[in-house]
């Protein structure tokens, strides 16, 4: 008796160290994924803030009219808000509507 009560524990003992051993290495591989992934996810956030502060100089009104300036001996002026179009459907709207002034306009 007292030896299948050995054996027992020994089975169990071994089947729950290689259980151990096994659950131990398979978070040891998802660790080293988190931080792989921390990683590419910090210099992701590094090149994404880097890109916006660029587009940020880039597009900043300034910049844009000494660019401007540089190429070409055109002097731009600002235009107004109301002459620009929040979407394209009022374009389109708009585009019709002076279309069809000048059709009327012809007409006569």
């Amino acid at each position: 008796m007292p030896n299948t009560k050995l054996i027992i524990s020994i089975v169990a003992f071994s089947l729950l160290l290689f259980c151990t051993s096994i659950i131990k290495n398979k978070t040891n591989i998802i660790e080293k994924n988190i931080i792989f992934y921390e990683k590419q996810i910090f210099t992701l956030e590094k090149e994404l803030y880097e890109s916006q502060l660029e587009f940020n100089y880039l597009t900043s009104p300034k910049i844009l009219q000494e660019k401007l300036s540089f190429l070409t001996n055109d002097q731009f002026q600002s235009m107004s808000i109301s002459k620009i179009y929040l979407d394209y459907k009022s374009f389109i709207l708009d585009q019709k509507s002076f279309t069809k002034i000048i059709y009327e306009k012809t007409k006569k």
